[in-house]
């Protein structure tokens, strides 16, 4: 099987169980119009066939333009240079990022476009290619990943204190949607990058690991600095109820939003294309087969991401809201419940990356942490994200940051005895727990039960399901990383009492 094969075998896995559970819903208690429902079918086909082609792109042009990036970085020599850099790389591949284009495109309908989409990127990746330079220049200066994620949050619940409620799901969410398809692999390429050409080799692995962790953390950052602005601000909008023209084809709501996301999608990819070509042109000087390589996944990455929107948009979200809605409207509120949690669990499992992260940590632990424990702790973790996000819904009153604000002083507090390189894996899994499911569909359905349910408020409670799903893997890794301590301190003791024994 070739690379595309690979790549359509793993999206696939990652639509198909959302796919189903909607077919299973559609029979049973949430019976959809039937040309609504094709189009569903062919949105995840075109989701499918998109973002296989994207993630191919993202492996021949946007890492290798990472890995070069970080390399020509670190061999300026100059601190400035780096942070610079750091700041421009980030950006441009937060604005070429698929899941806060979606995010975007929401934050904007339910504000009225008072939030535009654009103004949403630009914001986001600002807060993303800052808190990337200075991520670098951690990495080059050899400070511990903690000290910087405890500033940094420091910052994020002072500034959260200022501004208005509705710009903490935004926030929060932005966070998790920027660490997506491109931005992970891109920002674990630069930090990779850089750690290998630093002094020749780092210390130890730790360098490699926290970067896309604190991409996320400027997303925050970025959002609530825009919120500090917005506090007279009326912002609000209403959900659009899902509908189907009787005039219009199977393909029409297809058809129709191609060229705007032709036109989006060049301008998220064609800063890639410049920096790269400026890049070769005075540092790289690659030869003619390396470049057109690139070029070619860059256009990969063009044709995936338009075909990915298109599928989104057309058909995929608008079933999700419609689900969310008619699940809510039956009153039954474990069945809401339940249904939030199924959707976590088969979000986090059938994500393609979490194979590789669980992968990651049974090798980085020498198989003291089997991969199957880690896919429970994901896995359990998520699920339960996905059950609190409807109770948020339920339950009048119970806010985001009722949910966020113990979370993350768990995760402080479990960092102060998790060993570094579990910090950073686990930071950088908030992006893998968060991916296109939880964008697309998710987000979609929390809205839908929002819009339906009358205690809820659609801006309050309709947002925010992304966050809870990227702080999970927080408290999960971390606390596996503390199981590995204390087995390794307790093996180490064992060996040590057996040799005196010997003696």
């Amino acid at each position: 099987m070739g690379a595309l094969g690979e790549k359509f075998k793993e999206v696939t896995v990652s639509v198909l169980p959302i796919t189903i559970l909607v077919t299973i819903l559609h029979f049973t208690f949430t019976p959809l119009p039937l040309l609504m429902f094709w189009r569903f079918i062919i949105g995840a086909v075109t989701i499918i066939i998109g973002l296989a082609i994207f993630l191919l792109g993202v492996d021949l042009g946007a890492t290798p333009i990472a890995q070069y990036g970080g390399r020509v970085l670190v061999k300026s020599n100059k601190m400035w240079f780096v942070f610079a850099g750091g700041l421009f790389f980030g950006f441009l591949i937060s604005v070429a990022e698929p899941d806060l284009q979606i995010l975007a495109d929401q934050i904007s309908h339910f504000t009225g476009g008072i939030l535009g989409r654009w103004q949403i990127i630009i914001i986001v990746s600002i807060g993303v290619g800052l808190l990337i330079a200075i991520g670098l220049w951690r990495i080059l200066r050899r400070i511990r990943l903690k000290y910087v994620l405890y500033i940094t949050y420091a910052i994020i619940f002072i500034l959260a204190v200022f501004v208005p409620p509705a710009f903490h799901a935004f926030a929060f969410d932005a966070s998790g949607a920027t660490t997506g398809a491109i931005t992970t692999p891109f920002i674990l390429a630069l930090a990779a990058g850089v750690a290998h050409v630093h002094d020749g080799r780092t210390k130890d692995a730790t360098d490699s690991f926290g970067l896309a962790g604190l991409a996320s953390a400027g997303a925050i950052v970025a959002v609530l600095f825009r919120g500090i602005f917005a506090r007279n601000m009326t912002i609000g909008g209403d959900i659009d109820m899902p509908s189907v023209s009787p005039e219009g084809h199977l393909l029409s709501s297809f058809i129709k939003i191609i060229p705007r996301f032709v036109r989006e999608a060049f301008l998220s990819i064609a800063p890639l294309i410049i920096i790269f070509l400026l890049m070769q042109f005075f540092a790289l000087k690659l030869r003619k087969r390396q470049v057109v390589r690139v070029l070619i996944g860059l256009f990969y990455c063009l044709i995936g991401l338009v075909i990915f929107l298109v599928g989104v948009t057309g058909g995929f979200m608008e079933v999700g809201s419609l689900v969310g809605i008619k699940l809510a409207a039956k009153g039954n509120g474990l069945l809401l419940f339940f249904t939030g949690f199924g959707l976590g669990m088969l979000t986090v499992l059938a994500e393609p990356a979490v194979p590789v992260l669980s992968k990651q940590v049974e090798s980085e632990t020498s198989g003291n942490i089997p991969r199957k424990l880690v896919l429970i702790f994901l896995s359990g973790g998520v699920a339960i994200s996905g059950g609190l996000s409807m109770l948020r819904v339920l339950i009048p009153g119970l806010a985001l940051w009722h949910l966020l604000l113990p979370g993350y002083l768990i995760v402080m507090l479990l960092s102060i005895w998790t060993p570094d390189i579990f910090i950073g894996v686990a930071f950088d899994a908030g992006g893998v727990a968060s991916g296109p499911m939880t964008a697309t569909f998710i987000l979609a359905f929390a809205q839908g039960a929002a819009h339906e349910i009358e205690t809820a408020d659609i801006l309050l409670d309709g947002f925010g399901i992304i966050a809870l799903v990227a702080m999970m893997p927080l408290i999960a890794l971390q606390t596996l990383g503390i199981i590995y301590r204390i087995r390794t301190s307790r093996n180490n003791k064992k060996t040590l009492t057996k040799g005196e024994a010997n003696d």
